[in-house]
């Protein structure tokens, strides 16, 4: 059983999004799939480091598709992007400094960040865009 299950309900109506978001939603399964199996801390040592790169590339396209759609909470929308990266930095340099990170506390922190932020944050832009297709299409 999956930690964290896609749901239509995540959709954000941008294709190009919905899909990075299922391979993050992916990645919290990889490490979840990885702690029951007792190799929690073996995969997050190189999960971890794969997640913040493809978070980072995400938080990009994501930044870039708002600035293009003219969506005006972009700098607050930038702001949670920013404080999830330093998160996730922190803890990749706790596992080089040697210590222990809980891949349980990991693996719940990001589903819960991730549910969060698509359901409250990003439908936000989602139905920005989609409203200035209607405008675009109606007008």
């Amino acid at each position: 059983m999956a930690m964290m299950e896609w749901q239509d309900s995540f959709s954000v109506g941008v294709t190009a999004m919905d899909l990075q978001h299922k391979q993050l939603v992916a990645m919290v399964n990889q490490l979840f799939d990885a702690m029951r199996a007792g190799k929690g801390d073996l995969v997050v040592k190189t999960l971890l480091p794969n997640l913040a790169s493809y978070t980072r590339s995400h938080f990009n396209a994501e930044e870039k598709l708002m600035h293009e759609a003219g969506f005006p909470d972009i700098a607050a929308h930038q702001a949670e992007h920013h404080i999830l990266s330093q998160q996730v930095s922190d803890l990749l340099e706790r596992i080089k400094a040697g210590k222990m990170v809980a891949t349980v506390s990991l693996a719940t922190f990001l589903k819960n960040w991730l549910t969060s932020h698509i359901l409250d944050t990003d439908m936000q832009y989602g139905k920005f865009i989609a409203g200035r297709k209607l405008v675009a299409v109606g007008g």
